[in-house]
């Protein structure tokens, strides 16, 4: 899962309550009409995996009732275990699974790409010009594909690029790599801004990409993120919240501490709501891979997003909701070039552990308005 309190997510669980202690359980068997401290710590912990809320807790705390016995047999049944709403031993094992937050890989080392020396131009080839259309590539001057149907040839291609990337640091429009293109490089490799560029703002990203419009969204940025470490985005993964809750839903996944996160949350009425800047990863896909490819992770390489709904199959996606999709994926899609195959659902990528979004989501809609524009 990604994200949030989930009757049908198990990694939520896992990364929802990743709190930096040993998790608490009861030892014994637990059922309805019990009552004591082994009892609310049964319901501490059916809180932190979203499947009950402190206010439910509170009205009977310690009190094995019928909210604790419901709440019990949906996080049994989404974990696929008998749902008798019994606490057992199978179902403590399967709850310190999912309390006991997980280590996360290591993001891989880019590797370095350097500024070759000045005196390049149209019909050179060499190492000098492969250097040069590897800072091109890594500084979206160029695509890889590009580079590869003549790496080592500084022919129009590379000489287009090199303009764009002139043209982008106010320099002379020659198409030659000097010693004033090479400063300007050595500079953009370093990571500094062109000259009189805006920074980069995510609330304010470009208004269209490819004749796509950009759709309207509100920024509320999440706590939770980090490098991509050097991968390329070429994913989309859809996910259900596991509520129908979205001001809840966005409580969880912009919360210091809760673990989980998304690039964006399409809320009941429709509204998109932007968390994690695109440029980073969000903490969504958990153990996953992208057709079998583990490296880079998914969450590295891909950009998530929540849909408000409880994932049961049977509370129907909202218009509005269907509506906001079918703008924010195909404008994702278009900026960054990601195919169809590659827009996926949360059990595509973990499959046999999620199964969001729901049996009852239309993919088809989705992917009609993408294919229009990829």
């Amino acid at each position: 899962m990604s994200t949030i309190s989930s009757a049908s997510r198990t990694s939520v669980a896992r990364t929802t309550a990743a709190a930096s202690s040993a998790p608490t359980l009861p030892t014994g068997t637990l059922s309805k009409g019990a009552s004591g401290p082994a009892v609310k710590q049964l319901q501490s912990a059916l809180v932190k995996l979203g499947h009950m809320t402190q206010a439910q807790m509170n009205t009977g705390p310690g009190v094995f009732g019928p909210q604790t016995e419901a709440s019990l047999k949906k996080y049994q049944a989404a974990n696929k275990l008998t749902a008798d709403g019994v606490f057992g031993p199978k179902t403590r094992a399967e709850m310190l699974k999912d309390l006991t937050p997980a280590k996360p890989a290591p993001a891989p080392k880019p590797p370095s790409v350097t500024a070759p020396a000045a005196g390049l131009e149209r019909g050179s080839t060499g190492a000098g010009v492969k250097q040069l259309q590897s800072a091109l590539v890594k500084l979206g001057h160029m695509t890889q594909a590009q580079m590869n149907t003549g790496p080592g040839v500084y022919g129009p291609v590379t000489e287009a690029a090199v303009k764009k990337f002139q043209s982008q640091w106010k320099l002379g429009v020659d198409g030659e790599y000097g010693p004033k293109t090479k400063a300007a490089l050595e500079k953009a490799l370093s990571g500094q801004k062109p000259p009189s560029s805006t920074p980069t703002n995510p609330t304010n990203p470009p208004p269209s990409t490819g004749g796509v419009k950009k759709p309207d969204m509100k920024w509320v940025p999440s706590a939770n993120t980090s490098s991509r470490g050097g991968a390329d985005i070429d994913a989309i993964v859809l996910h259900h919240t596991a509520s129908n809750n979205t001001a809840g839903d966005l409580s969880t996944l912009t919360k210091d501490g809760s673990g989980v996160s998304a690039h964006y949350l399409i809320g009941k009425d429709g509204t998109i709501y932007h968390l994690v800047d695109d440029k980073m990863a969000a903490w969504h896909a958990g153990v996953s891979s992208l057709h079998g490819d583990k490296s880079p992770s998914v969450n590295a390489r891909s950009l998530g997003i929540e849909i408000t709904n409880d994932g049961s199959g049977k509370t129907p996606f909202t218009e509005a909701q269907y509506k906001a999709l079918e703008k924010l994926v195909p404008y994702l899609a278009k900026t960054y070039d990601i195919p169809m195959k590659n827009i996926l659902g949360h059990k595509d990528v973990a499959p046999g552990r999620k199964v969001d979004p729901a049996s009852n989501f239309d993919w088809g809609r989705i992917r009609r308005a993408t294919d229009a524009v990829i």
